[in-house]
């Protein structure tokens, strides 16, 4: 037998009973002693029981109503098959009841599979503003303030509540899961058909449910020796972003924001915290209630693909350094010569191109290998011919010729500067007339005016 079965066994270790004029007072047996009574005979054995005890009626009108058309009985195992089959069950379930203790719950905990933004950071100093139905100082309706929030969400909407039937925030809800806002909804088993009958209404397809995860959950309840009576959930309130929290009085449904009095609470900084780990809690307790399956809905397929496709290029070869893999299923992609060779990128194509069966794999290489500039210079070398041409000298003044320099900015010109070099010198030479010699040109000194151009030109052109 398990310690803790032991120890209930042991003389001395019940509490003392406490008072009703104590505020400790919770638990009474004599309380539950009549609720049984109630359940099992009526209401008028269960009065009868509290006067002969001397005790006060604790139960309203409204609360025996409640609890004797909610009271479910627990489920008999005679109905499982014949009395041997009966027995053995049962005598393995008493086995199991005393031997079997887990350290960790046979079920999993739903994860929160949508979203959910990190919680456990500072959020700010606490900050609160207050809300009513009617409203005060022409201060705004509260289904106003609720639909704001979803309206302005961005990171998460995660509701409890009794009863969601407003028909205008639903549709905010679903809107904020089309554009998608993860939405969590928990609700209270009972409000639940309610909830679903709006959204039949609604009309909602697959795309509205895709960022939606909606869950039902108990009360607390009571649980007697034949059975439980169920609790119901009246938490209510809807956290934004988890750095905003709504709660207050104020359900979602037409009359609770027409014709109740209503008092609601917003608040941002750490206390959202407090609110965030409840739900959570209440989340991980709670049922999963499918609306594809509710409504007959198929869910959208949200698997990625096996491989990232190509972009198709324009069938152009925009560079001579690009060479035509012969795809005919993508059309003419162009890919770099050089980054054809690395296997990488033979991989993210998928595919390595057909070089024949005979063809040596030197050869291949050899073909896609880019051609050399200076061969492609040489085959035309008349293409870029830009030599320094004289400036015809001004008339009436006595000037030495002058010269505009053109360079070619082109890489890979070999023996242009010899050239241009000797055309100077032979301008020079053709006109002896000149005396100063401060206009004439050696050999050395235009060598180094044109490196000295060409390295200016070479730099600008980089800049």
């Amino acid at each position: 037998m398990a310690e803790s079965q032991l120890m209930c066994m042991e003389d001395g270790l019940m509490p003392a009973a406490v008072p009703e004029s104590r505020p400790q007072f919770y638990y009474s047996e004599q309380q539950r002693v009549a609720l049984e009574r109630l359940i099992t005979e009526g209401d008028g054995a269960f009065k009868t029981l509290l006067k002969d005890e001397d005790s006060q009626d604790f139960l309203s009108a409204r609360e025996i109503k409640a609890i004797t058309s909610t009271f479910l009985k627990y489920q008999s195992e005679e109905n499982d098959g014949g009395a041997s089959t009966s027995a053995a069950k049962r005598e393995d379930s008493e086995s199991l009841r005393s031997t079997y203790w887990p350290q960790m719950s046979d079920t999993d905990v739903p994860p929160l599979d949508i979203g959910w933004p990190s919680s456990g950071l500072f959020k700010g100093v606490t900050k609160v503003s207050v809300f009513t139905h009617p409203p005060k100082e022409n201060g705004p309706h509260i289904k106003e303030v609720a639909r704001k929030l979803i309206q302005e969400s961005c990171k998460v909407v995660a509701i409890v509540m009794d009863l969601l039937t407003d028909l205008q925030i639903l549709q905010d809800l679903f809107e904020a899961s089309k554009r998608g806002v993860p939405v969590y909804i928990v609700l209270d088993l009972q409000g639940a058909p309610h909830f679903l009958d709006m959204c039949s209404r609604l009309k909602v397809g697959a795309k509205e449910l895709q960022n939606v995860r909606t869950r039902t959950v108990k009360g607390v309840g009571l649980s007697l020796s034949m059975g439980r009576i169920p609790g119901n959930v009246h938490s209510k309130y809807m956290l934004i972003d988890g750095d905003k929290v709504m709660f207050g009085t104020y359900s979602f449904s037409w009359s609770s924001s027409r014709m109740d009095r209503n008092m609601i609470t917003v608040m941002s900084g750490q206390v959202v915290d407090f609110y965030d780990n409840d739900f959570r809690e209440l989340y991980a307790i709670s049922d999963k209630l499918d609306l594809f399956k509710e409504f007959h809905l198929s869910k959208p397929r949200t698997g990625t693909q096996s491989r990232a496709s190509v972009p198709k290029r324009p069938s152009t070869a925009t560079s001579r350094f690009q060479v035509n893999l012969g795809d005919a299923t993508r059309g003419d992609l162009k890919v770099p010569a050089h980054k054809y060779h690395n296997p990488k990128y033979l991989l993210a194509l998928g595919q390595i191109p057909d070089r024949g069966p005979t063809e040596p794999l030197q050869d291949f290489l050899d073909k896609m290998m880019p051609p050399d500039p200076s061969q492609q210079d040489q085959e035309n070398p008349m293409e870029d011919q830009e030599n320094i041409a004289p400036l015809p000298s001004q008339t009436g003044k006595k000037e030495s010729k002058k010269f505009r320099l053109t360079f070619n900015t082109k890489r890979n010109k070999k023996g242009k500067e010899d050239k241009t070099s000797d055309k100077v010198i032979e301008e020079n030479a053709a006109n002896p007339s000149d005396n100063t010699s401060k206009n004439t040109l050696t050999t050395d000194e235009t060598q180094d005016s044109v490196k000295k151009k060409k390295g200016f030109w070479s730099f600008f052109k980089k800049s």
